[in-house]
């Protein structure tokens, strides 16, 4: 038997390559077969669990969903009449609408659907601290983006304590100070994806608008904190994260200062150019590997709307050309969720009076998409403008 398989590698051998004297093939197969055999031999036992795990059925996801409509940290807020009608209508402040907007796109519903345990606790009330419309130390709105940030970090922190993922539903990027810091200060080694056209690591020393939803990664990296004043309100905010543990996905619009952070820290960042080159697959797993080499982080996806194609999501405060499509951004997330190790995930910066009604639900609806995405690995069928309730 053995020397009639042996006769038969050998034929098939012959069809494919010169000549061999069987006993020559007979040991190159040996010498793999024992190779293969060491190699296992030799290889973990966290990367033999992990290889097994990937293949059973990922345990039930348990979300606890966030509303943050924290509109401060951003421009266009009336100072004196913060909350008041008119100004609401005011296209800036439409972040603040985001929650709700996605609610009323049932995405409770569609996560529980695909078998997760939602249980949503509703939007934080974020009340204006008087007299915080001057501008201090290079930042706007400083105080009541601080006392915001720190119930965010609060109700962060508790939910994670109670076994449950987070998803934080902003508002405008600052709420990223408060989610953060939450997350950290449960899981001190984790590791932040941020996916964003921007970088939003500008301190109040280099920003030139003082809006705190472009500086929200300077405050937390702990290797800046001596270029960032300790600025009222925000005394709280402690740097948490080392910059190698931080990745930014889709970077298209960098300012000059942000470039020269990005390159003397060493972040690891991959533009939309480095997408283009790499394919989004390869640009995501190698972000993840340089955060994360040993698969063992908690992770934390900050995921600010802007970073796709403003054709594909029009109501955003700072659309940017060129940004990611569709099938990129559910990319992202599929990889991320593959990780089974996120965490928290924050989205933010959906603005929908900054477009059509039609054009709002429809970028609302490729949000509840990504976010389904990367809580369950699965995708969902969109509802029927019609059907939405809001």
């Amino acid at each position: 038997m053995i020397g009639m398989s042996l006769g038969i590698l050998n034929r098939l051998l012959l069809r494919t390559s010169p000549p061999l004297d069987i006993n020559a093939s007979s040991v190159i197969l040996f010498a793999k077969e024992r190779l293969w055999r060491l190699s296992r031999l030799l290889e973990s036992d966290d990367k033999r669990k992990f290889r097994h795990k990937v293949l059973r059925r990922p345990p039930t996801q348990n979300i606890g969903i966030i509303g943050a409509p924290l509109v401060y940290g951003q421009p266009s807020i009336d100072p004196i009449f913060p909350f008041s009608q008119l100004n609401l209508l005011q296209p800036l402040q439409g972040a603040c609408a985001a929650p709700d907007l996605l609610r009323g796109l049932r995405l409770a519903e569609v996560l529980k659907s695909k078998g997760a345990n939602v249980k949503d606790y509703g939007n934080l009330e974020f009340r204006a601290v008087p007299n915080d419309f001057a501008v201090v130390l290079g930042c706007n709105y400083a105080r009541t983006v601080g006392r915001a940030n720190k119930q965010i970090q609060d109700e962060v922190s508790n939910i994670l304590k109670n076994g449950e993922s987070v998803l934080v539903l902003g508002g405008d990027h600052s709420v990223g100070l408060g989610s953060v810091s939450g997350h950290a200060k449960i899981r001190q080694d984790m590791a932040l994806l941020w996916v964003d056209a921007h970088p939003d690591i500008n301190t109040p020393l280099t920003s030139t608008s003082g809006n705190l939803h472009g500086m929200p990664v300077s405050f937390l990296v702990k290797e800046l904190p001596h270029l960032s004043p300790r600025v009222p309100g925000l005394e709280w905010v402690e740097p948490c994260i080392s910059s190698r543990n931080i990745a930014y996905i889709g970077l298209r619009s960098v300012d000059l200062q942000e470039k020269m952070f990005l390159r003397t820290l060493g972040i690891c960042n991959f533009t939309m150019e480095d997408i283009k080159e790499l394919g989004i697959d390869t640009a995501v797993t190698n972000a993840l590997d340089r955060i994360d080499p040993e698969g063992k982080r908690s992770i934390h996806l900050s995921f600010d709307v802007d970073a796709l194609d403003p054709l594909i999501i029009p109501a955003t405060g700072t659309p940017v050309p060129n940004g990611l499509d569709f099938r990129q951004a559910l990319t992202i997330a599929r990889i991320v969720y593959n990780t089974r190790r996120m965490s928290v995930m924050d989205v933010v910066e959906l603005n929908p009076l900054l477009s059509t009604p039609s054009a709002a639900i429809r970028s609302a609806q490729v949000t509840v998409e990504i976010i389904a995405r990367a809580f369950t690995g699965k995708r969902m069928r969109y509802p029927s403008i019609r059907d939405v309730d809001i």
